[in-house]
């Protein structure tokens, strides 16, 4: 609404008659009669002059008074339709003047609003403030006040607005008491709750910040610039004034585990989140204790009152990595075992028919050709294919009734490879199955390449032919006897010759079928290795048999060779020393058969039995915990160390892989340590043959087994030398002793089994013993050329 004015009078107009009046008086004055007085001429003179002033000064006041006009008329426009809302109260504050924006605001017309009072329109809880305010202005006249109140404006809805303003005089005349007060009112609303929306903001994180159970950080820099209280716990320290201020790096070790500069990996990560708006750090610190520690902190870049600056995220990840390190260990041990088994893993998917192999079962089954570098996925038929011919209606039918029964699948079975050859296998696994519908989802699968073990069997059986031709053929007899020194087996040519048949005897007692050798059965039953001449006469003719028996541990069995040499007078010196050559030959046969059965019997259970319960372990590992889980596992695991210290008692593969010096320092560190051994060995590091390295090692052992069981003594002494081509072995003990002059005191010793074996390798034995004095055994055992 715009105040109405008068129109002023055109200037330039009012000018023009000024200049015609005047041009009028000019030729007025000029027309006096000649005669007028001079006088009178000067005063008609003057007074047109005066007139002429007069007029200009009417020109200028008109010219000031339209200008005047102008700049109101502009100001009223200004003030009317102003954004900012203005207002004019009066001593009681009720409204005297205001603009347009002004009953925007307050959300009615102008003419409604004159004459009422402002503080209406304030919420009541703001009021006392108003009037406080006001109080104010009215104090102090032409000082300007401010103040941000909570107003209501169309439909009664709040707003905020900020109110400045001062008290003035009439006629701004300061020498007068304040008649009225100017304001101006300005909506702050969206301000007002954008601050309010920060302030939340800003609770909320500092909320946030404090309270969150990871540690919170803020840095300036690479400076703490404040912590949480979970980063002063992570830290160790309970006083915050001791971490504000502080490089962050200082906290950690100069160095990481991989070599890495802690502060060039910190200034990396900073920099990558300042570009990129995020960035993660993994790295070590040491705790008090000297512990390593693991951090996982995430920066990114933030505001702080206008300040740009860095929060940091910080967790211990110190369980999660070393949860990755023993998974990664798991994951390495488990390679290795299935390495050192030669086995492999594999798997078929039957609703796909595809068939996953890993590296090592590639390698064994042989289904990946050049022109198929990923082999790790085929189709199923390729296996099937594989399979022997001879042996492919078995291998189907096993591993169809698994399926069916949800049993097991073993086999062994032969490949026929790409390149022809020929591989044995042995396969082991069991299909898992849809819960909902009970079908067939995986068959996960171990295979191991048996072909070498096959080889051995092989190799064996026809030793075990060959040694049947022996008997048969040879005037030899082989026996064995249980503990009970009943015949389990006695066969060969020589039964013949005593009359009787092939295990005619077994279930007998060997003691009552031939008391003359009833001794000889008693010392082999006691674990003695004997070897004895048996004679006795069959049909009016002596026979005399060379025997050489010995009590196997393992099979719990007494098992002799009896060689026939009964001979004519004449021919009895060659008979003599062929008996004799022959007895060597057969006796050396017996111990590399020995030592091969043992070889034969500890392969079978690392890589039969010893596999089976590795496998049953993996399977156990990867059931639900339990306690009958748990508990199974602790037997399997008693069960496998079991099975080591056997397989490692027949045959020592330490004696193969790293030769006689190590093996006995490995066979002294098993003995009891309630038996101190003082082992001395000088000369071993140039390898022994293979024969007098595995003769020296059975010695050692028995003698060792021999103290432990009979000499009751406190401590061994073990010396083993090398001295140019000879060998010297010597094991003495503090024992009981016993009286070497006495044959009944080195029963249960095997001294016959260890004479045997030196007298095989060309050796002397010497016996030093006396009882409640100890005892030492003294051997010197020629080396052969290489």
């Amino acid at each position: 609404m715009s105040v109405p004015h008068t129109p002023l009078p055109d200037p330039h107009l009012a000018l023009q008659q000024l200049r015609r009046r005047a041009e009028r008086q000019r030729l007025a004055s000029e027309s006096l009669p000649p005669d007028t007085p001079a006088e009178t001429q000067r005063l008609v003179h003057e007074l047109q002059t005066y007139q002429l002033e007069l007029e200009m000064q009417y020109e200028e006041l008109l010219r000031a008074q339209a200008e005047a006009e102008r700049s109101h008329r502009q100001y009223l426009d200004v003030y009317d339709f102003a954004p900012v809302g203005y207002c004019t109260l009066a001593a009681d504050g009720t409204l005297l003047q205001l603009n347009l924006r002004t009953s925007q605001l307050l959300g009615q017309e102008r003419q409604r609003l004159l004459g009422r009072r402002l503080g209406l329109f304030v919420a009541p809880a703001e009021r006392m403030r108003f009037a406080e305010f006001l109080g104010q202005l009215w104090a102090a006249p032409g000082q300007r006040q401010s103040c941000e109140l909570a107003m209501r404006g169309p439909h009664d809805e709040l707003f905020f607005a900020q109110l400045e303003g001062a008290a003035t005089s009439e006629g701004d005349d300061e020498s007068l008491p304040p008649s009225s007060c100017r304001l101006v009112l300005l909506d702050v609303t969206a301000r007002r709750q954008a601050t309010d929306q920060l302030a939340a903001s800003e609770a909320r994180f500092r909320a946030t910040f404090e309270q969150a159970r990871d540690g919170m950080l803020l840095l300036d820099g690479q400076r703490f610039v404040d912590i949480n209280v979970a980063g002063l716990n992570l830290l160790g320290i309970s006083d915050k004034r001791r971490v504000v201020g502080q490089p962050l790096a200082a906290f950690w070790p100069r160095f990481q585990p991989d070599g890495r500069r802690s502060l060039d990996m910190l200034t990396h990560c900073l920099h990558t989140a300042q570009a990129r708006g995020w960035c993660r750090l993994v790295w070590m610190r040491y705790s008090p204790a000297g512990e390593e520690l693991w951090d996982e902190m995430s920066f990114n870049p933030v505001l702080i009152n206008g300040q740009p600056m860095l929060h940091a995220a910080w967790r211990d990840v110190t369980a999660a990595k070393q949860g990755e390190q023993q998974l990664r260990e798991s994951e390495s041990r488990l390679q290795l075992a299935l390495a050192a088994a030669n086995t492999g893993v594999w798997a078929w998917e039957p609703p796909s028919d595809l068939l996953y192999q890993d590296v090592r079962a590639q390698e064994i089954l042989g289904l990946t050709l050049p022109a198929e570098p990923d082999g790790m996925l085929l189709p199923f038929g390729r296996l099937q294919q594989a399979v022997h011919p001879a042996d492919a209606a078995r291998v189907e039918e096993a591993l169809g009734q698994a399926l069916r029964e949800h049993s097991v699948f073993d086999q062994q079975h032969r490949l026929l490879r790409p390149d022809g050859t020929v591989r044995h296998v042995a396969a082991l696994g069991r299909f898992s199955y849809d819960e909902r519908t009970g079908q067939p989802v995986r068959f996960v699968g171990l295979v191991r390449d048996i072909t070498d073990r096959r080889q051995v069997e092989e190799a064996l059986n026809y030793k075990n032919r060959l040694l049947g031709n022996i008997l048969q053929n040879l005037p030899v007899l082989l026996a064995r006897l249980g503990p009970d020194g009943r015949y389990r087996e006695h066969v060969g040519q020589t039964v013949g010759r005593l009359g009787l048949a092939q295990n005619e005897l077994v279930g007998q007692l060997a003691a009552e079928m031939f008391p003359e050798s009833a001794a000889h059965f008693q010392r082999l039953l006691a674990g003695e290795r004997h070897s004895y001449v048996a004679s006795v006469v069959r049909n009016d003719q002596p026979i005399h048999l060379q025997c050489f028996g010995f009590f196997d541990e393992e099979q719990q069995e007494v098992v002799i060779f009896a060689l026939d040499i009964t001979e004519p007078e004449l021919l009895k010196e060659e008979a003599t020393r062929l008996r004799l050559r022959q007895q060597q030959e057969l006796l050396s046969a017996i111990l590399s058969t020995q030592e091969e059965e043992r070889r034969r019997i500890a392969e079978g259970l690392h890589n039969g039995v010893g596999q089976l319960l590795y496998g049953t372990r993996l399977h156990l590992d990867a059931l639900p915990p339990s306690a009958a889980v748990q508990a199974s596992r602790l037997l399997l695991n008693e069960a496998i160390e079991t099975t080591r210290s056997i397989s490692f008692e027949l045959t020592p593969s330490i004696l193969e892989d790293f030769g006689l010096e190590v093996a006995l320092q490995e066979l002294v560190s098993r003995i009891p340590a309630s038996l101190p051994v003082d082992l001395n060995l000088h000369g071993l590091a140039v390898p022994l043959p293979a024969l007098l390295a595995i003769a020296v090692y059975r010695i050692v052992q028995e003698l060792l087994n021999n103290v432990m069981k009979h000499a009751q003594a406190q401590e061994v002494f073990v010396q083993v030398s090398r001295e140019e081509n000879q060998l010297y072995l010597s094991v003495e003990d503090d024992g009981v002793g016993f009286d070497t002059g006495a044959e009944t005191s080195l029963s249960g010793i095997g001294l016959a089994g260890i004479r045997t074996r030196v007298g095989l390798l060309g050796g002397t034995v010497s016996i030093n013993s006396r009882p409640g004095r100890g005892t030492g055994f003294f051997l010197q055992v020629p080396i052969p050329a290489a």
